[in-house]
């Protein structure tokens, strides 16, 4: 059975189950497994670049729709890009006076700079972003790349509901072991991008 969008994978939770009477149910497991996929999983696929702004003479900017977690900020300049450093909320010193940021942060509200801004700057946001299937967004790189992960997640949420202890232990066995493999992977990807080159020696390794 092919597993590469969401009515396939509605269809292969429903025959994994051998339930023809969860029709309705399935959809509430893969939102379930989608919720602890947001929580655990940090993976480069899900990373994306967001172009923000912050106005003349303010600190705040709003953080973009879909946001699950901040990677890192740069502030936007004729120069170039220039790498912000983030600072725990507790330990912001904040300014009064207007400048150009240095800080930044995160709170109830969203981004918060050290400082008002001097002038109306861009900033690029690179963020994890949020898995998120439905009839209308029917794929992403995790269901391309890990469909596992998405049918043994949905399975574990669907064993609670059936009231079944053995499908559980079952299918979260097989549901870590594919979460484990998954960040090997991932683990693995980042060292190499690691690498760098060594003068005289060309290129030694390249970012997956």
């Amino acid at each position: 059975m092919a597993l590469s969008t969401y009515g396939q994978l509605k269809s292969a939770v429903a025959a994994w189950l051998e339930r023809g009477d969860l029709t309705d149910r399935v959809p509430d497991f893969i939102t379930l497994a989608e919720s602890r996929l947001n929580r655990v999983l940090r993976m480069r696929a899900l990373e994306t670049e967001e172009a923000l702004s912050v106005a003349q003479g303010s600190r705040l900017v709003t953080l973009p729709s879909g946001y699950r977690e901040a990677v890192a900020l740069w502030l936007l300049s004729v120069q170039g890009r220039s790498a912000l450093r983030f600072v725990d909320a507790a330990h912001l010193e904040a300014s009064t006076t207007p400048g150009t940021p240095r800080y930044w942060t995160l709170n109830s509200t969203g981004i918060a700079l050290d400082r008002p801004a001097d002038q109306a700057y861009g900033l690029t946001l690179r963020m994890l972003g949020r898995v998120g299937l439905s009839d209308a967004a029917p794929t992403n790189a995790i269901l391309t790349d890990y469909p596992d992960l998405y049918l043994f997640g949905a399975l574990v949420e669907a064993a609670p509901y059936l009231r079944d202890a053995d499908l559980l232990a079952l299918y979260s066995a097989r549901f870590e072991a594919a979460l484990m493999e998954t960040r090997a992977k991932e683990a693995r990807s980042r060292a190499i991008s690691t690498l760098g080159v060594e003068p005289g020696l060309g290129l030694i390794g390249v970012g997956a």
